[in-house]
């Protein structure tokens, strides 16, 4: 999609690539890439945008995180990097986001209205970008979550995780800069 745009730099800039064919009026998307995924993912995302809550702009979705470590999976322990990096980051800069249970879900729906007016960033700062963005754009009562009860993400390396800490923190800051905080 939109090949004058160059190479597609990432999961954000095919996000936002696939923005420009899509018709409907409310955009879901998935990741697909864990255990328990289900049709109940799309249809309870796009619920509330559907259903006639009205003002809702935006759903991002929570659920537990269980940690699996070989065969032997932990009944909580997953989420480290919205525990340990965007969870304090949101408590200190955005606290009105501090309520979002699972920031960095990359189960998401919202008004294609809305999210056309997003810019997309093309790395791991996509959802926390769309979350400040969004908060800053419509305002937390447009926001809503929604409980998809469990998911269980295969485990990342430290190195991978720090990375992808790395990446949040520049969207966090740049967006702080942004508004000269």
């Amino acid at each position: 999609l939109l090949p004058r745009f160059g190479e597609v730099l990432g999961k954000g800039d095919a996000m936002w690539r696939a923005l420009s064919v899509i018709e409907n009026d409310v955009v879901v998307f998935l990741d697909a890439d864990s255990e328990g995924f289900g049709p109940h993912f799309a249809c309870g995302l796009a619920g509330p945008l559907v259903c006639g809550h009205t003002g809702i702009e935006y759903v991002k979705a929570f659920y537990r995180r269980p940690l699996k470590l070989g065969e032997e999976t932990l009944p909580e322990g997953g989420g480290r990097v919205t525990e340990l990096t965007v969870r304090p980051l949101f408590n200190l800069f955005y606290p009105e986001l501090s309520g979002m249970i699972q920031p960095l879900a990359g189960e998401y729906a919202g008004r294609r209205t809305a999210l056309e007016r997003m810019p997309f960033f093309t790395g791991y700062g996509v959802e926390t970008g769309l979350l400040i963005d969004l908060f800053n754009e419509i305002g937390l009562n447009a926001i809503a979550q929604v409980d998809l009860e469990e998911r269980v993400h295969r485990n990342q390396s430290l190195a991978s995780l720090s990375q992808m800490s790395f990446a949040i923190i520049q969207v966090v800051m740049q967006r702080l800069q942004e508004k000269s905080r």
